[in-house]
């Protein structure tokens, strides 16, 4: 009994084995729903439409981008560790939802998912966010602008795509560094608050590359300054705020994860893809169009990248804590 036991033990995971190669070799076999956890008009929704319109074609299904915003990230996030783990459930991540769950975390809350909840698949851009101004503004350089606020503490304010996201981190860093009191402002999702901008319902904003590149080319807003260790190439006059004798820097990575255990053949195809859009010429000009440099890390480069920011983002948000008490 104990060996025909042993026989159908045997057979059932020799059968489940080839069901599930054959499952990942034919994968995918119906269209794949991208997550975007922010509101459209902003980068997420940018960078994932840009990877969706390259990856469909590689895929050989449609690749269908859906918007999920609210609470910085996390209701979208939550969505893409909820799904199956089937591969048919992917989510642009980012700086923006890493600093979403940390910040929870450093407020004594339970996040909704945690970081290891996410399986990366890798990364796609690595850039710094601009400090912007309406072109209409009185403000040609960064010096103009921090001149004013400082003359009038409390009265000028700057936006964010969310409160402690990537740009509500980034104008913070700037705000710190160039010793400012102004007002934030938060939205939901990058859209909304680089809108407010433009529209003069605030004075400036730190946002990133792919979010203003097309406002700055219709002169509708003006870059100010950099925030990164160097100048963006498609921006090479816009000085760094390193060059400006300022120390505000803050760096931020688009890329794509997806729910824990997914079968590892069908993670491989999907960071195997993550890989070639990010070498494929049209995904390049698509992001060059937009102002932003391609920069792919794998999985292991990125969740060192993330560990690091993550730390970084702790250390701000503890101090924002202690300043409220």
């Amino acid at each position: 009994m104990k060996k025909i036991l042993g026989v159908i033990a045997i057979i059932a995971i020799f059968t489940l084995a080839i069901t599930h190669v054959s499952v990942s070799a034919e994968y995918p076999t119906k269209p794949i729903t991208l997550i975007s956890p922010m509101a459209p008009g902003g980068m997420h929704d940018v960078i994932g439409r840009s990877f969706a319109s390259v990856a469909e074609k590689t895929f050989g299904k449609p690749v269908v981008v859906t918007n999920i915003a609210g609470a910085a990230g996390l209701i979208g996030g939550f969505k893409i560790v909820s799904a199956d783990p089937d591969g048919y459930t992917l989510g642009v991540d980012s700086t923006t939802v890493t600093n979403s769950v940390t910040w929870e975390i450093a407020n004594g809350r339970k996040p909704p998912f945690t970081l290891n909840d996410l399986d990366l698949i890798g990364s796609l851009t690595l850039g710094p966010p601009l400090v912007l101004v309406p072109f209409n503004s009185p403000w040609q350089t960064l010096a103009d602008l921090i001149r004013d606020c400082k003359a009038k503490p409390g009265f000028y304010a700057f936006s964010s795509a969310g409160h402690m996201g990537g740009t509500h981190i980034a104008g913070a860093i700037l705000v710190n560094g160039a010793g400012l009191k102004v007002r934030h402002v938060p939205y939901e999702g990058g859209g909304p608050a680089i809108t407010a901008l433009v529209g003069g319902h605030v004075h400036f904003m730190c946002q990133y590359v792919p979010g203003a590149f097309n406002l700055l080319r219709g002169k509708k807003l003006r870059a100010l300054a950099v925030q990164g260790g160097a100048r963006v190439k498609s921006l090479p006059d816009v000085p760094t705020v390193r060059e400006l004798g300022i120390d505000a820097e803050w760096e931020q990575w688009y890329g794509m994860s997806a729910a824990k255990n997914i079968p590892a053949p069908i993670m491989a195809k999907l960071r195997d893809i993550m890989k070639k859009v990010s070498e494929d010429e049209a995904f390049i000009k698509v992001m060059q169009n937009q102002g932003d440099d391609v920069v792919y890390m794998d999985p292991i480069q990125l969740a060192k990248h993330r560990e690091t920011e993550a730390g970084k983002a702790m250390k701000l948000f503890k101090q924002f804590l202690a300043e409220k008490k």
